[in-house]
């Protein structure tokens, strides 16, 4: 009996095989195919090779045969992956500051494999070992999938909130209060993860607001609906993400800056290739949405003698009156050497 149910999972390790060891340039063998069943306890030949792999073509299973001198070889051309995307997946995974070191080498291996055991190896010698900062919280999945779970099914989570204090001890917030969210979403942002929540207070910008993911701990799916306001937030500010991150933690505005033309690339990676950009003689105007905030200011630092806060008046003072806050915090008594 047991043999008879070993013979029936065949041709699904077949398959298993064909697309863990065979691509066009690695072709696998009947020899090694039978070799490779043995190994699990199935038995085959070359004649049953023959007919399982015919049947399984009939059935169309995209599987490429050809002779190699007297032999017979097999492989898969279609992968649900091609190697340039699991190149981008796996350079995009290095440099995820919320993957741990850990998790960070299991997700590119199984990554690496998806391209077939010919290709593993290089995909992992040419693997950029990117010099990112990575977090330390191996819940980081756990919490992931409690989370997603909650978003599906429109819950609300509790979970407890931390930062780190100067030795990498956790300190929680509020003397390790409990909090009871409303999850929206998660982003991923400038190789960071954020959970968006939906909070009725004008203090937070569309009344959302935002947890780190790798600072959440004790997290759980609570049985208790989220709100329809909650739900309706989410539909209204679908780009609340891309101007919240890219300058973080204050009032959203609209503010002209006007710019050299070197600084073209620079503002429309920082707001988008959407951003209109208008030309006056040889200087360039865009009125873009920002939070005004200490990114927006240091953002700005970056290019001191290039760049400059046109309109509105108010916006222009405020970094103007923090300019002269870092200089006075600076220097004694503002006098500089």
């Amino acid at each position: 009996m047991a043999d008879i149910k070993v013979q029936k999972i065949k041709l699904l390790k077949i398959w298993e095989i064909l697309n863990r060891k065979a691509d066009k340039d690695t072709p696998i063998s009947t020899k090694e195919l039978i070799s490779e069943l043995r190994e699990l306890g199935i038995s085959a030949d070359r004649r049953t090779i023959y007919a399982d792999i015919e049947a399984m073509q009939c059935y169309g299973y995209e599987i490429n045969k050809r002779l190699r001198g007297h032999e017979m070889v097999y492989w898969v051309e279609n992968r649900d992956f091609d190697i340039p995307e699991i190149k981008i997946l796996m350079d995009c995974v290095h440099s995820a500051k919320f993957v741990t070191e850990g998790k960070t080498k299991e997700l590119v291996d199984k990554l690496a494999d998806l391209g077939g055991s010919s290709r593993r190896d290089l995909l992992k010698r040419t693997a950029v070992r990117f010099d990112t900062v990575k977090h330390t919280n191996d819940d980081v999945y756990k919490i992931v999938d409690r989370v997603e779970r909650a978003i599906e099914t429109h819950k609300k989570v509790s979970f407890r909130y931390f930062l780190l204090d100067h030795t990498g001890k956790r300190v929680y917030k509020h003397n390790g209060k409990v909090y009871i969210e409303e999850p929206l979403a998660m982003v991923c942002n400038d190789g960071d993860y954020y959970l968006l929540c939906y909070h009725n207070e004008e203090k937070y910008e569309n009344h959302i607001k935002i947890f780190r993911i790798d600072r959440i701990s004790d997290i759980s799916v609570l049985m208790i609906d989220i709100s329809d306001e909650a739900i309706n937030t989410l539909s209204k500010a679908k780009d609340y993400p891309l101007k919240a991150f890219r300058m973080y933690g204050g009032v959203l505005r609209n503010v002209t800056i006007e710019f050299e033309e070197k600084l073209i690339g620079v503002v429309f990676n920082k707001f988008g290739e959407r951003t209109i950009i208008k030309k006056d003689c040889d200087k360039y105007t865009a009125s873009v949405a920002v939070q005004i905030s200490p990114t927006f200011w240091g953002w700005l630092m970056q290019f001191p003698a290039q760049i400059r806060i046109v309109e509105p008046d108010d916006v222009g003072r405020m970094f103007y009156d923090w300019i002269m806050l870092a200089l006075n915090n600076n220097y004694e008594k503002g006098e500089i050497i």
